[in-house]
């Protein structure tokens, strides 16, 4: 049997058998019988992909709301302060400069930190939760420190020095 008879010969029984036009009761309940557990099968195969795609999505949108809060808290740093001398020594900047970086650095707080809760409320289950915690911790510290600042001071603060004085050896 060619390629050709043999769809032919399918179709003329898909015609026969089709639960329209044929009123054979028993095909009819078997073929409402094998709809019905190919539905299921199907509505199965359609939750198992939904929650599959909701638990990637879950994972991912935690892990992009943690990298987030990274880049953020990356930009807390009381190094940007200061320009950095050739003889190794930082001298403060300018006024202007400091106002900037202030409004920086008090943005990326806010930034961090909202990151990191939606972390913690949204997704209690994640790796990053104790990081994200942690990270919260360390951000009102640092926080307290930088309520402190004043910008009266022109400071040059020697590295070496400063390295020294806390006991800090360069690896």
């Amino acid at each position: 049997m060619d390629k050709k008879e043999y769809k032919k010969q399918l179709k003329q029984l898909i015609k026969k058998y089709h639960p329209d036009l044929c009123k054979n009761s028993y095909l009819e309940s078997m073929y409402n019988s094998i709809t019905k557990v190919l539905v299921n099968k199907l509505n199965q195969t359609k939750e198992n992909k939904d929650n599959d795609t909701k638990s990637e999505t879950a994972a991912s949108r935690d892990y992009l709301y943690y990298k987030s809060g990274i880049k953020y808290y990356k930009n807390i740093h009381p190094d940007k302060f200061y320009k950095r001398n050739q003889d190794f020594t930082y001298k403060t900047k300018t006024y202007n400069e400091l106002v900037s970086v202030l409004n920086t650095i008090y943005l990326s707080f806010n930034l961090s930190e909202y990151y990191f809760r939606k972390i913690i409320n949204e997704y209690p289950q994640s790796s990053y939760y104790h990081d994200s915690a942690e990270k919260i911790a360390l951000l009102k510290k640092l926080y307290k420190s930088y309520e402190n600042i004043r910008f009266d001071e022109n400071i040059t603060i020697n590295n070496k020095k400063y390295m020294d004085e806390m006991g800090l050896n360069l690896l």
